[in-house]
């Protein structure tokens, strides 16, 4: 790594054998764009506070996880442990992984493994392969614990002191909240020449709260953390629930103020909002724009000037199909003569299945439950649960899904099994009316076209299981975590 002189730095010119390297320095670049939204997606501009994106996004690896990964390999190369090692393994299927792959690869070590959890999207598997990455896939139990021999930090360490791999381990590893300390709070404190009051971050690992909090509450204590956490069952990339947040060592509840907690489709949709108005972020940037704005909705505003900042970790190319997955039809334009494409993308059904009825989850549930209250209570007490006469629910996820938790009374028929247990049960199923739910919607809808083709009235629950749990409706939860698969990997 060379040291780059002024002309190179205006000029932006990295030359020499490590010039890749050299790129990818932190202390090489300049600092990433700090910008204002705009007045459209601020209601409370008026109020005087203005919402700034610190745009992570912008770094040479596209992604805020980088810092660390550059920094946790950094520091062990620096002690001299890297000797003799060539390769790198660590517990992730996303940012972290894929920046350590490209950045491990330079600093001489050729191989890099990642241990990812079963839910990886393909288009991220393919990501890390395209890279170069080798993946060896963790099926977890619900509650993962890095003690849990069957978790995947737990494997990736293990793994390492096995074969004399490298393992990182960003969730404990001091330099993944020190990165951010040395290179995203400075920045920040000086974009806002010190006038930051209020600063919104989403809780993955927790070293970006750690580390920025760190650095700025040093300069002002008075300065307002704000951490988002996933609500439960609603995927987002990157962060957690709170219960997964048990997991990590950094103390990130000293490090933050307030909490606040955001779904899956606030956080899609208010991703796809800041791309269409230019800034390219992803789905864990909405979730911490959504965040912040809950919290203010909460405030008393005074009308003084506040500086907030939502920290943008990553850009929405890599997830583009989960947008369409998550989202509602009406959130995106319709494609004209879509019959042109014979089949290759279009779906034949969508017409029909525009006219599925579409029923929100607490609609649902006062039309085949009534009483929300009651239906808790008779969980607790193990009591009797009914639906009301006519009604029947169908649940089309896998039966690990339905086994981890489902809405009460319904039963499991996976949506690969659907078109028999329609067949099947056809003349009993006319006398009442399905409610199907599956994860987001989506499937639910193809499930209730089918069922209607036959003559069987159905209804689809609109957000899945995904909205039935973000509003905390009556669920059936398994009382133990649930290991559904045990990779054992030999070497």
């Amino acid at each position: 790594m060379q040291t780059r002189n002024n002309e190179q730095k205006n000029l932006n010119v990295f030359e020499g054998s490590c010039s890749v390297l050299d790129f990818l320095n932190p202390e090489n670049n300049p600092h990433t764009p700090l910008v204002e939204i705009p007045d459209s997606l601020n209601p409370y501009r008026k109020q005087g506070i203005r919402i700034f994106a610190k745009l992570m996004n912008a770094l040479p690896l596209n992604n805020m996880k980088s810092l660390p990964a550059y920094n946790m390999l950094l520091n062990e190369m620096n002690s001299g442990k890297l000797k003799g090692i060539d390769t790198v393994i660590e517990n992730s299927s996303g940012n972290t992984v894929f920046s350590l792959a490209v950045i491990a690869r330079l600093m001489g070590l050729h191989h890099t493994k990642a241990v990812c959890s079963h839910q990886v999207s393909l288009g991220k598997l393919n990501i890390l392969r395209f890279l170069g990455t080798e993946v060896m896939v963790n099926e977890e139990p619900i509650c993962p614990d890095p003690n849990d021999k069957t978790s995947g930090i737990y494997k990736a360490r293990m793994l390492a002191e096995k074969n004399n791999w490298f393992n990182p381990g960003q969730y404990d590893n001091v330099s993944n909240p020190d990165a951010h300390y040395k290179w995203t709070g400075p920045q920040i404190w000086e974009q806002t020449k010190g006038k930051i009051s209020i600063l919104s971050v989403g809780l993955g690992t927790t070293g970006s709260a750690v580390g920025i909090s760190r650095f700025l509450k040093e300069r002002n204590p008075d300065i307002k953390v704000i951490g988002v956490s996933r609500a439960a069952n609603n995927p987002v990339p990157g962060v957690r629930t709170s219960n997964l947040l048990k997991e990590i060592a950094f103390d990130w509840k000293s490090a933050i103020g307030y909490e606040e907690e955001i779904g899956t489709i606030e956080s899609y949709k208010m991703s796809m909002e800041l791309c269409r108005l230019g800034l390219f972020v992803g789905p864990s940037s909405g979730f911490a724009l959504a965040g912040l704005l809950k919290h203010l909705s909460k405030s008393n505003p005074n009308h003084k000037e506040h500086i907030a900042v939502f920290v943008c970790p990553d850009s929405p190319f890599p997830y583009i199909d989960e947008y369409f997955q998550y989202l509602d039809d009406s959130c995106f334009p319709k494609i004209q003569n879509e019959h042109l494409l014979k089949g290759k993308y279009s779906n034949h059904t969508s017409d029909s299945l525009s006219m599925i009825s579409e029923i929100s989850s607490d609609e649902v549930f006062n039309l085949v439950f009534g009483d929300t209250n009651d239906v808790w209570r008779r969980i607790r007490d193990k009591e009797t649960i009914a639906v009301k006469e006519g009604y029947t629910i169908v649940d089309i996820r896998e039966e690990y899904e339905y086994e981890e938790h489902h809405v009460p009374c319904a039963i499991n028929i996976p949506f690969n099994k659907i078109d028999g247990y329609l067949s099947k049960n056809k003349s009993k199923l006319m006398k009442g009316e399905i409610v199907f739910i599956c994860r987001h919607g989506n499937m639910s809808r193809l499930a209730a076209y089918k069922a209607e083709k036959l003559g069987i009235k159905s209804i689809s629950v609109k957000g899945g299981d995904t909205e039935w749990s973000r509003l905390n409706l009556p669920r059936i939860r398994n009382e133990k975590c649930i290991l559904r698969f045990n990779l054992e990997h030999n070497n």
